[in-house]
């Protein structure tokens, strides 16, 4: 057994992250005899040995506790263990003097240290030299790693619990017994936890079992339940340190003082309770104790890293979430205790926001000197004298708070591709209808107003829409935006049933972590802890007897913060014109003056969001807002929509794109005012509308599998070589153009791009754009470091955030990650300033190809910035400034520059002042002149400017001496003169703007810099376009694509596509080497009859490839439209405005939608939706019901779309008493999949062994005669009996049909005729045995 303890006390333990030592074997030997007598004789405070079999030792051991038959034993080498000694060979030591016991009046500081002062790095550790200190208020859990060697070398006692290694191995970590801690991931969504208040800190203590996954927990409470008592002076495992024995954390209540069971309980507060602490630990709160309890009340809600030193700490439940998720230890004392440096921040925030914790990171905000000079001022009227330095709350992160700023490494900003989601906030209203009749009209259910915050790129977008039963915009919304979080209205009228459920299933198929956080109708705001009374007024919020009462979804206080803390430009500065929103971002004014109080009630929540994460001012004030309009929005209130909609139309016409776009022309109002409103709302739309349902079923951005990118169209088509260019590709995929001319114009510049000098050149710039990174990203952070954010830009205020005031240790690292990332936007500019260069001289044909690549001085967009960019590259040495030796040249900062001038004409004056009194003054000359030295030049330097002058010149009276070097002849005295003084008071002031200037240095660059951001985001779009312009260049230099033919589409023109040998996108490059059948497809093509049969019945075998020619069509249709280059030997379209999909069988059950329910209700959205414009394609509708009933819904759901909709349908079907119906309309086409089925005889039928079939995946013409259900039953492997009976019943019900059966039970077209003769026989034979048998069989 080794004689060293177990080193888990230190902070450095955290990251070497050693596994436990494994606890000592317990010998398997005989049980003595004496053994029972000798249990029972044991008693607290016995010297006992015990055998240890491995080492055949016996070793030493006190027993300081007991339950029942185990004991816990304390060794003298400092290992600790329980023990059933009944099942142990040990022998008692008789009693002595030196026994050693457990009172149970030992007092015990809370973190086992007495209190002791600041340390000189900002810690607030002890000064053992100084213990009489009057700053003495500190425990010694807050402590540096440069006084790690100087902590107390106590011999560690480390308690071993049979559960503890579960907790420090990375498969405990999986444990879900998260009650253990003050909160837990309530924002992850399960179907238990998803919607319910975060759980509470239980009395409960943790508890960790072993199971086959590691994944439950084991008890550390006693068999009477109660909580496991700590052990003094070591490492105690989970469920046993003192944040467990508090009540109010056992029964916790919030600052109001509601409990948990009240409507109006406050998650986010808690009421701490001192005279608990006092209970439990027999002292008084210290000063620090009670600074991180007054943290935590305000922010209970959230694991807060608090800052001691360079150390982030984590205490009580928090540090068993560290423990938990991050694997720390923890370290010795009864406080749950662990930590890691602050260099590990970006890394361990993410873990933990990536287990759906929020994070509140703590700062020093003021340095140990500070807190002196404060102590010092302090008056006595104005209670006890401050012991510890000042901290602030920084920073909250969530999931969708993150902005990845200098404190991340960068490592952790995810692939584009939706990894990182933005913030939703959705405000919900339902709308209640009187029942005064059908109509075809879609009736709203319900109205949301929605707002978007995508924090890493600082964009703000905000709509407001009417939605169905289905919820079918919001389906659509959370599809194409992929939250990473979702901030809901808590309360009787806040999100409804429906709406949280619709999240549970978004949040089951979403591929990255996603939370959903309430908010309540009023919130608590927590309180600033700066110590400027004008910053605290500044930061806080509302008010209230404990914290700011504010309200967030309230449209009139937002509108009043959004002024009160001045995010964007005021309108006048005159005080009457203050609250004018005239310079605010356009699509905010236009929703605040047009009434979209939805939209801005959302706004108002993700506001209040925004700004108890300390980030509001980073985001808002990069004055991005941009309008969402969904599909098909007609049922919104019209004021609103119309709002919205022509802030959506104007907001594409800032674009590149959009700016050279022609405005359609509106048809006459000729046919009719049905058919005019009809052409009049065609020529208003000016992209395709796909919904959720859509995205899904056709596998648009990931597959249906698991929820990837892999398999999907995105992935298929995505060659962009900059992340802000795959954005732009895959906003083109989820709004596929509709007017011919924009997809025209945007395929020309395609083509262009795929051959001749173009391509030759679009080859060059793909490596320059590969070089050019995520400028929009960039942009975004060069803002948040430009000090730019509203009222932080004052010269006089050093900033309102708590950022600002923060002491960090790591500067030098922040410091090499800001000037990276500026290094890394004006190399990705400059990359980008290449494109028009490469282009130079290229005769182009694509109007859009020349506004992209031209420069704007020869009629293009690109802006000219080569001349900005070179004064940032002469003015900002990279290298130097990643060192900290950064300093402002002269033209950035007008008071630096005249600090420096004041400097340099101070220094010429002094000069000329020798000068003067050499030539005039002193005697004699030649020796004045060339002995007079200054002396202490240096900015540092005391007594500034003596000069020095040998004793044997005579000056004058007003030369006072200061000092002197040497003696007799070579004796040197140091003067002092009025006059140099006089220059030398005002050098100092000069050299304290110069100072303070320089260190603001990089914040001026980046503010110079994130002032032309018009500019750089120019060049972003611009390199955007050119990017994903090039992406669907590559596509459509593939083998067998081709330029689709966009046709006009008249209004006495019928919608068609024409598609030869197309293929599906996604499949073909799956298939192995049989490859993939093309097939050819025509809807809408007159016919000889001057028929245009817009409607393809199809029929087939299952698996016979009808749902792969359903999509392909769609597929192919959506690429055409976004620009693009299709799988197709030819292709000839009309513009669809909207596909809808019916495919699959699948349930809602989070929704309480059945398969059947799902099924009929995307139907009845197409047949509401549908236009003569849209594409519609349904697979197998009525399969959910009886046989019956799905072929009458089938076949009226046809008729609809042929009559009515006169759309473009691909129908796939079984009934085959639907294809009989319709097969001599000229206005359907029938078809089938074909398929060869080896020796079909009526024989082998018979017997069952018809045994193959063999799908030929092509598409033919007529119906096919038999769905070959059996045949792919045998695929499947059912076993061979149970096909031979399924066969022979298939056949008797065949023959029934047909009415070549005597039992007849179904009456149908082809036995009726037989039916009738038998009745009319047994009639005028007047046998009414036979007519009631007739009967009876009809009746089954």
């Amino acid at each position: 057994m080794s004689s060293k303890p177990l080193k888990q006390g230190t902070l450095f333990s955290f990251f070497n992250k050693p596994q436990p030592p494994a606890a000592p074997a317990v010998p398997a030997v005989p049980k003595p005899k004496e053994a029972p007598v000798a249990t029972k004789a044991v008693k607290i405070g016995d010297r006992i040995e015990v055998y240890w079999k491995d080492d055949q030792e016996y070793y030493a051991a006190t027993v300081t506790q007991q339950r029942q038959a185990s004991f816990f034993l304390e060794y003298d080498d400092g290992q600790t263990e329980w023990l059933d000694l009944a099942q142990e060979q040990f022998r008692v030591f008789p009693p002595s003097k030196q026994r050693r016991s457990i009172r149970d009046d030992d007092e015990e500081a809370e973190f086992d240290g007495t209190l002791e002062e600041e340390s000189d790095d900002g810690s607030v550790y002890e000064d053992k030299e100084d213990p009489k200190d009057d700053l003495s208020e500190e425990d010694k859990w807050l402590v540096s790693d440069e006084e790690e060697e100087e902590r107390p070398k106590k011999k560690l006692k480390v308690t071993k619990h049979k559960a503890t290694p579960e907790l420090k191995t990375p498969s405990a970590r999986k444990t879900t017994a998260l009650s253990q801690f003050g909160h837990t991931p309530k924002s992850v969504i399960t179907p238990s936890s998803q919607f319910s208040p975060p759980v509470v800190p239980t009395p409960l203590a943790a508890t960790t079992t072993t199971t086959a996954n590691k994944t439950a927990a084991t008890s550390t409470t006693n068999e009477n339940n109660k909580v496991t008592p700590f052990v003094k002076d070591a490492v105690n495992p989970a469920g046993s340190h003192v944040h467990n024995h508090l009540p109010f954390l056992q029964n916790p209540r919030d600052l109001q003082k509601r409990s948990t069971d009240d409507p109006q309980y406050d998650p986010r507060t808690l009421l701490v309770v001192e005279r608990d602490w006092v209970k439990v630990m027999g002292k008084e709160m210290t000063d620090a104790v009670k600074q991180w309890w007054d943290l935590k009340s305000q922010y209970f809600d959230t694991v807060l890293l608090f800052k001691t030193g360079k150390f982030y700490e984590m205490f009580h439940m928090d540090a068993d979430v560290g423990v938990q998720v991050l694997g720390l230890l923890y370290m010795k004392g009864i406080v749950a205790h662990a930590g890691f440096p602050e260099i590990s921040y970006g890394t361990m925030a993410d873990k933990l926001v990536r287990a759906g914790y929020k994070v509140a990171r703590v700062e020093q905000t003021e340095t140990p000197e500070q807190l002196k000079v404060r102590k010092s001022q302090h008056k006595k009227t104005n209670g006890p004298s401050p012991k510890v330095v000042n901290r602030e709350v920084c920073s909250v992160m969530t999931l969708g708070t993150r902005t990845f700023c200098y404190l991340d490494d960068g490592k952790d900003v995810l692939d584009e591709g939706g990894a990182v989601g933005p913030l939703l906030a959705i405000r919900e209203i339902l709308i209640d209808h009187d029942v005064e009749g059908e109509t075809d009209e879609v009736r709203p259910v319900c109205e949301y107003g929605i707002t978007a915050i995508d924090a890493v790129r600082g964009v703000v977008t905000i709509g407001q829409f009417a939605d169905d039963v289905l919820r079918s915009r919001m389906n659509t919304l959370l599809a194409a935006l992929a939250p990473s979080e979702v901030l809901l209205q808590a309360g009787a009228d806040g999100a409804s049933p429906v709406l949280e459920s619709l999240i549970k299933t978004h949040q089951s198929m979403c591929p990255h972590p996603f939370r959903v956080e309430k908010i309540r109708a009023e919130e608590s705001f927590p309180k600033s802890t700066a110590l400027s009374p004008e910053v605290r007024q500044a930061m806080d919020r509302g008010s209230g007897r404990f914290v700011g009462a504010v309200h967030p979804w309230d449209v009139e206080e937002t509108v009043q913060e959004l002024h009160r803390r001045r995010y964007f430009p005021q309108a006048s500065k005159v005080s009457a014109d203050r609250f004018s929103v005239s310079r605010w971002p356009h699509v905010l004014r236009a929703a605040v003056e047009g009434k979209a109080d939805l939209a801005m009630s959302s706004f108002g929540a993700a506001l209040f969001y925004l700004q108890r994460s300390l980030i509001d001012t980073e985001i808002l004030t990069m004055g991005i807002v941009k309008a969402y309009v969904p599909p098909s929005s007609a049922n919104t209130d019209a004021e609103v929509r119309e709002t919205m909609q022509v802030l959506a139309t104007q907001e594409s016409h800032t674009s590149i794109e959009g700016a050279i776009a022609n405005p359609a022309n509106i048809p006459a109002q000729e046919e009719g005012r049905e058919v005019a409103n009809s052409l009049l709302a065609e020529s208003l739309i000016d992209h395709m509308q796909l919904d959720g349902t859509t995205l899904h079923n056709l596998e648009i951005l990931t597959n249906s599998v698991d929820y990837k990118v892999a398999g999907s169209v995105w992935s298929k088509i995505n060659y962009t070589k900059t992340p802000h260019g795959a954005r732009l590709l895959r906003a083109w995929l989820l709004r596929p153009l509709f007017r011919k001319a924009d997809i025209d114009r945007r395929a020309d510049a395609v083509q262009e791009l795929v051959s001749g000098a173009a391509a030759v050149a679009l080859t060059e710039a793909s490596a320059v754009l590969s070089k050019c990174g995520d400028i929009e990203r960039l942009l975004s952070r060069i803002h948040s470091m430009s000090g730019s954010t509203g009222l932080e830009q004052d010269d006089d205020n050093e900033g309102i955030h708590p950022s600002n005031r923060a002491v960090l240790y790591e500067v030098g690292t922040y410091t090499k990650r800001k000037v990276g990332d500026f290094s890394k936007i004006l190399n990705g500019l400059q990359h980008a300033a290449q494109i028009p260069e490469i282009f130079q001289g290229i005769n182009l044909e694509s109007g859009l190809l020349q506004k992209i690549v031209r420069s704007v001085d020869q009629g293009g967009c690109f802006p000219n910035m080569c001349d900005q960019l070179d004064w940032f590259i002469s003015n900002f040495d990279c290298d130097k400034a990643a060192k900290g030796l950064f300093e402002p040249n002269r033209g950035i900062d007008a008071a630096y520059d005249e600090a420096c001038e004041t400097i340099d004409r101070i220094q010429a004056d002094l000069t000329e002042y020798k000068k003067v009194m050499c030539d005039t003054v002193l005697k004699p000359r030649s020796l004045a002149t060339s002995s007079w030295k200054y002396v202490n030049v240096n900015p540092e330097s005391k007594d500034k400017y003596l000069i020095e002058l040998p004793a044997s010149i005579a000056v004058p009276d007003d030369f006072i001496m200061k000092g002197k070097r040497g003696s007799g002849p070579k004796q040197v005295n140091k003067y002092q003169t009025a006059a140099v003084q006089e220059l030398v008071d005002e050098l100092e002031h000069a050299y304290e703007i110069q100072k303070e200037r320089k260190s603001k240095g990089l914040q001026l660059i980046f503010g110079k810099f994130d002032a032309s951001r018009n500019v750089w985001a120019a060049a972003a779009q611009a390199t955007a376009l050119l990017d994903a312009l090039g992406s669907l260049a590559r596509v459509a230099s593939k083998a067998g694509y081709i330029r689709p033919t966009i046709l006009e589409c008249f209004p006495d023109d019928s919608p068609r596509i024409n598609i030869v040998q197309g293929r599906h996108p996604c499949v073909e490059n799956n298939t192995g080497s049989t490859g993939f059948i093309p097939n050819d497809l025509s809807l809408g093509l007159e016919t000889e009859d001057g028929v245009s049969p817009r409607v393809l019945l199809l029929s087939g075998p299952n698996m016979g490839g009808k749902s792969t020619l359903l999509r392909q069509t769609c597929l192919i249709t959506i690429l055409a439209q976004i620009g693009s280059f299709v799988p197709a030997e030819k292709c000839e379209i009309t513009p669809v405005d909207r596909i809808f999909t019916r495919l699959g069988a699948s349930d809602r059950l989070l929704l309480g939608q059945s398969t059947f329910f799902v099924e009929l209700a995307e139907t009845a959205a197409a047949l509401r939706g549908a236009t003569r414009r849209s594409l519609v394609i349904m697979d197998e509708l009525g399969r959910g019901t009886s046989t019956f009933d799905g072929t009458a819904i089938a076949s009226s759901t046809v008729k609809h779309f042929v009559e009515r909709s006169k759309c473009l349908l691909l129908f796939a079907t079984h009934y085959h008493s639907l294809l009989e119906d319709w097969k001599n309309k000229p206005s359907v086409i029938l078809g089938h999949m074909e398929c060869i089925v080896g020796n079909g005889s009526s024989e082998n039928e018979n017997s069952g062994n018809d045994n193959s079939i063999t799908f030929l995946y092509t598409l033919g013409s007529g119906v096919c005669p038999k769905s070959f259900g059996i045949n792919v039953a045998r695929l499947a492997g059912i076993p061979e009996d149970v096909l031979m009976k399924a066969k022979r019943i298939s056949l008797d019900f065949e023959k029934e049909l047909q009415g070549n059966d005597d039992n007849l039970r179904v009456v149908t077209a082809k036995n009726a005729p037989t039916l009738q003769a038998k009745v009319k026989d047994s009639i005028g034979r007047k046998d009414w045995e036979a007519l009631s048998t007739i009967w009876k069989q009809l009746q089954h």
